[in-house]
């Protein structure tokens, strides 16, 4: 028997595949990067990950609830289309 307390129901979220942010990067050049939401993947518990990929191609994975953290606390800035931060 799998209850709601051993398996948790899967997480909706926001997010969605190209989805562009501005990340705050102490490390890059110009102090931030951009960064696209490649896909957004379910694991066996239920819980949705969001992959980002930067201009390199690198792709990091966190929990999705991580990355909205991370839009609320202005670390990952929404970008539209034209590649203009939008005031959160």
């Amino acid at each position: 028997m799998v209850t709601s307390i051993s398996r948790p129901t899967s997480s909706s979220s926001f997010l969605s595949p190209g989805q562009k942010f501005h990340a705050h990067d102490l490390f890059a050049s110009g102090g931030s990067q951009l960064v696209t939401v490649a896909r957004l993947v379910q694991d066996d518990l239920g819980m949705t990950h969001v992959v980002l990929r930067d201009d390199d191609n690198r792709e990091i994975s966190a929990y999705a609830a991580q990355i909205e953290m991370a839009i609320e606390l202005g670390n990952l800035q929404p970008v539209d289309f034209d590649l203009n931060v939008i005031a959160c």
